[in-house]
Formats: structure tokens, sequence, C-alpha cells
């Protein structure tokens, strides 16, 4: 009975783990094996905002205008290519707010920090670098919430998995070995 129930529960765990066909994706840059299609491309890599800050702000400290500092990002710099859009438009006389409304909603938070510098002139490098750490510390308060759901996430399957096998495997047989002596 035992090896009946333990073998339900394995059973049981590998029917969770195992998706659907239909919804696997092929790992970025392989090919699909179903369809032949040509590999996907790599996903960009994500914008690091608050060292795109510490950037800005050493490009502003070395002298070179708002203007110089995205067009050096949008060229040298492999997440803020979407900042190409925006130099484009403030070289064309568009207005700060609407040259930024098409750019990488990553990269908005770097068009906000450098607002003040290029509607005023003052050298706002240690506002960057302030914003900056802001930034830093947001994030490890958005990580210390996800870890602190991760755990409490992790009662649910552990209560599934152990509680049953503790059951099988501890109380059972203690049981079974009980009854007979008690007959």
């Amino acid at each position: 009975m035992t090896i009946a129930i333990a073998a339900l529960l394995a059973g049981l765990a590998a029917w969770c783990c195992i998706t659907p066909r239909a919804n696997r994706h092929p790992p970025a840059g392989d090919p699909s094996p179903d369809t032949g299609a040509l590999p996907r491309p790599d996903p960009p890599a994500a914008a690091d905002v608050p060292l795109l800050l510490e950037l800005a702000a050493t490009l502003l400290d070395s002298g070179l205008p708002v203007d110089g500092v995205l067009a050096t990002l949008a060229r040298d710099v492999e997440p803020c290519r979407g900042l190409g859009h925006v130099v484009r438009s403030l070289e064309l006389g568009v207005g700060w707010q609407r040259a930024w409304q098409t750019s990488p909603p990553t990269l908005r938070r770097l068009g906000e920090s450098l607002a003040f510098a290029q509607l005023t002139g003052a050298a706002t490098a240690d506002l960057l670098r302030a914003a900056a750490e802001q930034e830093r510390r947001a994030e490890a308060r958005r990580a210390e919430k996800r870890a602190a759901e991760l755990g409490v996430k992790l009662v649910i399957p552990l209560g599934i998995c152990a509680l049953p096998a503790f059951i099988c495997l501890g109380i059972v047989p203690v049981v079974m070995a009980l009854l007979p002596a008690a007959g």
C-alpha cells in the first residue's frame, strides 16, 4: 500500500512538472524543431538605469552637453540604441517632453533626470548620481519584496510534497507495524 501511494504521488509530481508541447518555446537563438523556422534573435540586454545615470553624470562632468551625452549613449551603449530617435528629434527642434514620448520605457527615467539639465543648463551630475543611488535602493526594495513573496509561495508545494511523503514513509509504516502487535 505504501508503494502504491508513493507511486501515485510520484506520478502526480511528474504530471505537474510536464508542460504541454504547444506551450514550449525553443530557447532564443535556436531554430524551431517543429517548423524549421529561422532562429529567433536573442533579446536585447535590459537597460541598467542606475548605471546609465552614473554614465551620463560622468559624461556631463567631462564637459559634454546634454545633447552630446544622449548622442554618445545612443551610439556606444547597446541598451540605449532607442535614444537615437530622441537625439534626432531634439536636433530637429522638437520639445523635450515630446521627443522622449517614443523612447523605450526603461530609458524614460534617464530622460526625467536629464530634463533639469536640459531646461536650465545647470550642472546636474550630482543630481544624476543621487538619482542612480535612489534607483538602486528602489530595486533593492523590490528584490526584498519579491523574495518575501517567494517564501510564501513555496509553502504550498512544500506542504503538498513533504506532508504526504512524511505520512507515507513515517507514519504509515509505524501504524502498520503496531497493528499486528495490537491484535
